[in-house]
């Protein structure tokens, strides 16, 4: 049995490549330890009812660094040795989602974001990938982190700060004081993108999720010396939530451009082929 698995931040899906049935369940953090990502993985076989069966699985995930492929492949080895594995990038499953066998720019704008060039076969770093400590532009962390630096300095405007403190129930003190104690604050942070789309009719807000894109653009993808004559692909949930503003962007510089709400469906294009 072929199994294909998109991993983001947020959430995982699941496609079985013979059936074209896809199922979604959380996001897996990689950067786990082997317990937790055995336990993970368990409770997600349990329920596919994959336990003891011949499995090729093809594992697309953020955070796919070497150290990240071994230890999953090490608790693959351990604790499910019938099954085979092949970890790839995210960013992999992004272009060959988008572009199956054709060139183009692929972006991911979810949690996090990423991009490269993809020459039809595999990816081509344009700009190193830093995490959201150094990087991540563009993405529903950068939005996040946006309005919130935005509330600190006071230069929201009272129905946005209402619902922030609805959301928080905190004040701004104590607010500040647990987003540096929480365990995963890029997560929480970017939890807070969910208010950008419900006041994106705000000129304030849109001059926020315009300013993210735009440093998205010019720090990453523009920087591939032929970025105007390829077309872009866009995934992720912040892609697809902001695809307009993305869109408009980049009509003025004449280019062509196009969104997946669900990478996993045009995976099964590229398996099937």
């Amino acid at each position: 049995m072929k199994l294909i698995v998109d991993n983001g931040g947020t959430s995982s899906d699941w496609a079985i490549v013979s059936e074209k049935k896809i199922i979604s369940f959380d996001g897996i953090n990689m950067f786990d330890s082997e317990e937790k990502l055995f336990l993970k993985f368990k409770n997600i076989f349990s329920h596919l009812h994959l336990q003891g069966q011949n499995v090729s699985l093809d594992l697309y995930t953020s955070g796919a660094t070497s150290e990240v492929s071994l230890k999953v492949q090490n608790v693959f080895n351990t604790h499910f040795p019938t099954m085979d594995l092949s970890v790839f990038s995210d960013m992999l499953g992004a272009s060959r989602a988008l572009f199956i066998n054709k060139k183009g720019i692929s972006c991911i704008l979810g949690t996090g974001s990423n991009c490269a060039y993809f020459d039809g076969h595999q990816n081509h770093n344009i700009t190193p990938s830093l995490g959201y400590l150094l990087s991540d532009e563009g993405s529903a962390y950068d939005l996040g982190r946006r309005l919130l630096i935005n509330y600190f300095n006071n230069a929201l405007f009272n129905e946005i700060n209402q619902a922030i403190y609805d959301i928080t129930k905190m004040n701004k003190d104590d607010l500040i004081s647990f987003i540096y104690s929480y365990q995963n604050p890029k997560r929480y942070i970017a939890s807070f993108s969910i208010l950008i789309k419900q006041f994106e009719h705000h000129k304030h807000i849109k001059n926020i999720i315009n300013e993210s894109v735009v440093s998205f653009l010019h720090t990453h993808p523009f920087k591939h010396p032929n970025y105007s004559g390829l077309r872009f692909g866009f995934v992720g949930s912040v892609a697809f939530s902001f695809k307009d503003y993305i869109s408009s962007i980049l009509e003025q510089q004449n280019i062509d451009c196009f969104f997946l709400k669900k990478p996993i469906e045009n995976l099964l294009q590229f398996y099937n082929k």
